[in-house]
């Protein structure tokens, strides 16, 4: 996979995508107070660009399954997409600019993800599920950095700032142009790779177990999108400095980067059960420390701690959706990632409309409390790990 040019091209596009996306809640915390904007404003903006994202991804991931031989050239246009709109976003004079092309980024991150995601796979065939984990993991890897470089330049220039930020994303596209040249290898492997879905039986009981498990995938992602959305926002009304609560957000992330690679372990050896429902109940009071102590240190270390815990188990869950959809590769990663991202989106806005009244801190413990009723319905998860065919790539952790 090191001397695989596309796969590198779509894991630096990935991480360029992500990084461009982490920097929306630190920039609005940036400008909550020039702007005077409420919490309801700012998490119904980022409620909508996170559902712009979620809710196309399963029409791009449909697109891009009709597209093969073409799909390495689109997503280079994703990355110009993301790039050159969050330009714009750096240079919005006022509220009613920055909206409307903050909210036209997220397209192009909707187009890349489906699209990388297989391509990821179908690149090294033979390590399909360690590359399409390398893959999430340089996404990952760009969420955590972002919030740190947007807080640091942000802070020192204003929204601006995030201009070079942009600029440097033109990089990634013109490497995934290169790469193009050897997408003809990458469709006869996908041929090669492709596998028509099994008919599954649909029992009262199996039923249940996936209105189950899609209420957990929904609760968890909800519980990730507040802490990823908002931290920003808590930390910024307590008076840190946007290099700080920047860093803070970076912390979290990557550690929910860190998180994926040993839950991923962990399911492997023990099953999903446990790796969903341990770190759910554990997350509680690393969740609870993070948003009452007054100690900077700990609040660091206990918002590592829930970053690992919650952030972490997205991979498995993910793997595991996947498996339940006999659909092709590109439309079912976006069907599972747009749901995803849709169900985090919509408990951000739910918590932006309530923080109002009844104060971002209280809603963010409500929120760390939901990790209870989620771990419950991790119960009904496979106590022994499943082993995937090998002739199937199955996508790992999103970024998201």
């Amino acid at each position: 996979m090191r001397k695989n040019r596309i796969f590198l091209a779509v894991a630096g596009g990935h991480f360029t995508i992500d990084l461009l996306n982490s920097t929306g809640p630190v920039l609005l915390a940036v400008l909550k107070e020039p702007l005077g904007l409420s919490y309801a404003q700012i998490g119904t903006a980022l409620t909508i660009y996170m559902l712009i994202g979620a809710l196309s991804q399963p029409v791009f991931g449909w697109l891009s399954d009709k597209a093969q031989g073409r799909t390495i050239v689109l997503a280079a246009g994703a990355v110009a997409w993301m790039a050159l709109f969050y330009m714009l976003v750096a240079l919005a004079p006022s509220w009613a600019w920055l909206l409307p092309v903050f909210l036209l980024a997220p397209l192009g991150s909707a187009l890349f993800h489906p699209i990388g995601t297989a391509a990821a796979a179908t690149a090294a065939p033979e390590r399909a599920a360690s590359a399409t984990s390398l893959f999430f993991f340089a996404g990952q890897v760009g969420l955590a950095t972002g919030p740190f470089l947007a807080g640091a330049l942000a802070g020192h220039f204003g929204a601006i700032g995030l201009l070079p930020l942009a600029a440097l994303a033109f990089i990634p596209a013109a490497l995934l142009l290169l790469a193009a040249r050897d997408e003809g290898t990458l469709a006869a492997r996908h041929q090669r790779t492709a596998t028509p879905g099994a008919a599954r039986a649909w029992t009262g009981a199996a039923v249940v177990l996936i209105v189950a498990f899609v209420v957990l995938v929904a609760v968890r992602a909800s519980i990730q999108a507040v802490y990823q959305s908002y931290l920003p926002q808590l930390f910024q009304s307590r008076g840190w400095e946007p290099l700080l609560f920047g860093l803070m957000a970076g912390v979290f992330m990557a550690a929910g980067a860190i998180g994926q690679v040993i839950t991923g372990n962990i399911a492997d050896r023990y099953g999903m059960r446990a790796a969903v429902l341990w770190p759910l109940l554990l997350s509680i009071p690393a969740g609870l420390a993070c948003l009452l102590t007054p100690s900077v240190a700990l609040a660091f270390v206990a918002c590592a701690a829930v970053g690992f815990l919650v952030g972490g188990q997205h991979s498995v869950l993910v793997v595991h959706a996947q498996r339940l959809l006999p659909v092709k590769q590109g439309f079912a990663a976006g069907i599972i990632l747009g749901f995803t991202f849709a169900t985090g989106a919509i408990g951000t806005w739910c918590a932006g409309q309530v923080a109002d009244s009844a104060g971002l801190q209280t809603v963010m413990i409500w929120t760390t409390m939901l990790s209870l009723p989620a771990a419950a319905l991790a119960l009904t998860l496979p106590t022994r790990p499943r082993r995937a065919p090998e002739a199937a790539p199955v996508a790992a952790p999103a970024g998201d």
